[in-house]
């Protein structure tokens, strides 16, 4: 079988690596991102703290415009990804629950796949421009975000779902808010213990015989040592009743890593990190959930 074939029947290669740096995958986050979605607005200006400045600084200093933009000051959610996941792990018309919504995307994505989205943020300045930017861009079925605390999921969403599809705060990595019940000011264990309740919840909304997937990757404490955030989440998936049964690896586009791997890596070897992880789960029989979601399907609003 050719990889053409695998592309026309799967939208992309149902391989264990995506690389988002492809031509391929490029082309069609363009086209997704040409519809008006803009996934950075409503949040922070410098997530990252002083490291957006200082890059700034440094391309001024060498009178170049070098890769900092959006990446240096906020995480943006990938398009494509959304997609993927949503065609091969939910049913058209089904209901998608995400407890840690963020930005727009995945909301849009899944409209305009013909999917009913419910996102739970804790910021309402957030959850007010992605209604916006939904309003501008879907003409038919529109997501729907809420205010509140994932954590207290069995308060906003009493419904059932058909997928959840997440990708939680990185720990304290990006800090999205001064809200104390905002997990990204939490102490990692503190961090971890409120994930692993909202994952509880979450898990019971889902209805049996369905997928589940998260985006994480793991990051390092303040001395340098990975803190073990993929095996935390997929036990804590695992402790709600959930199968761990897919892993891929998300192959992110370097941006400024090139200029930040220098110093890190001669100063301690530590390897600069280009990739996330994609954690899907099942909720019973793999078989029996394969059977609920017929054929994939891309989504026919974007530009081929």
């Amino acid at each position: 079988m050719s990889s053409g074939s695998l592309y026309r029947d799967f939208i992309y290669p149902p391989f264990s690596v995506f690389d988002a740096r492809s031509g391929w995958w490029q082309t069609r986050k363009r086209a997704w991102l040409d519809l008006g979605i803009d996934s950075g607005k409503g949040r922070a200006d410098d997530l990252l703290g002083g490291f957006a400045k200082a890059m700034r600084s440094f391309n001024d200093s060498k009178g170049t415009t070098g890769p900092v933009g959006d990446w240096a000051s906020k995480s943006v959610f990938d398009p494509v990804l959304a997609e993927l996941c949503y065609a091969w792990f939910s049913p058209k018309g089904g209901t998608i629950l995400d407890p840690f919504a963020g930005g727009s995307v995945r909301g849009i994505v899944a409209a305009l796949m013909d999917r009913h989205y419910v996102g739970i943020d804790l910021r309402a300045e957030q959850v007010e421009e992605n209604e916006q930017q939904a309003a501008a861009i879907c003409t038919g079925r529109r997501p729907r975000w809420i205010t509140g605390d994932a954590v207290k999921l069995y308060s906003h969403f009493r419904g059932t779902a058909d997928f959840i599809f997440t990708c939680p705060p990185y720990g304290d990595l990006e800090r999205y808010s001064d809200d104390p019940n905002d997990l990204s000011n939490m102490s990692y264990d503190v961090f971890v213990g409120s994930l692993r309740a909202a994952i509880k919840q979450a898990a019971r909304r889902l209805a049996p015989n369905r997928f589940a997937a998260i985006i994480v990757g793991d990051f390092r404490d303040r001395s340098g040592i990975y803190r073990g955030f993929c095996k935390d989440t997929i036990e804590a998936f695992e402790d709600a009743g959930l199968h761990f049964y897919n892993d891929a690896v998300l192959v992110t586009a370097g941006g400024s890593l090139p200029m930040r791997v220098r110093g890190s890596f001669e100063s301690s070897r530590k390897l600069g990190k280009g990739h996330q992880n994609v954690l899907v789960f099942v909720k019973g029989d793999p078989v029996e959930a394969r059977k609920e979601l017929g054929n994939v399907e891309p989504c026919h609003a974007i530009r081929k």
